[in-house]
């Protein structure tokens, strides 16, 4: 099982690969930090599922690269992409805002899930909210890899029965 963790933040990003990695220790996991480098890895189309973050800087943060602009819904872009160009992957977006975009834009996490929902069904799985005080995003996001993980372990079982 193959996983892409698309997050700009170095705590919430080590957060996520380890309750990944307990979830689902036999998963090959690549972690990216831009909307550039996660689009370049998931389109290389061998992600079973992808944990997306969706505000994130345009290029990896560096010593040299301040990141280029910030894009509000990088994450919606990504999954364009995957459904555009009909990549198998799965997507649980894992926030840690509550809002997104400003003024006629602006949208709510309960809106932009509906939105995700209804534009890329088969694809988008849920979303996540994220606060590293509290324990509930944990176990909705366990949860969530637990259902992706035993739906794989069944498709594979499928294709070589």
């Amino acid at each position: 099982m193959n996983i892409i963790i698309i997050e700009d933040d170095p705590n919430k990003l080590r957060q996520l690969e380890e309750l990944v990695r307990f979830q689902l220790p036999q998963a090959e996991i690549a972690s990216r930090r831009s909307y550039q480098s996660g689009l370049r890895e998931v389109l290389r189309g061998l992600a079973d599922f992808v944990v997306l973050d969706m505000t994130m800087p345009t290029y990896d943060v560096s010593p040299t690269e301040k990141g280029g602009r910030t894009r509000v819904y990088a994450g919606r872009e990504i999954l364009r992409e995957i459904s555009r160009r009909k990549i198998a992957a799965r997507v649980i977006v894992v926030t840690q805002f509550e809002t997104f975009g400003e003024g006629a834009l602006k949208k709510t996490l309960a809106e932009l899930r509906g939105e995700l929902m209804r534009d890329f069904p088969g694809t988008y799985v849920d979303s996540v909210f994220y606060h590293p005080a509290q324990t509930a995003w944990r176990d909705r996001l366990a949860e969530l890899c637990a259902e992706l993980g035993e739906g794989v372990k069944r498709a594979d079982q499928d294709s070589s029965d």
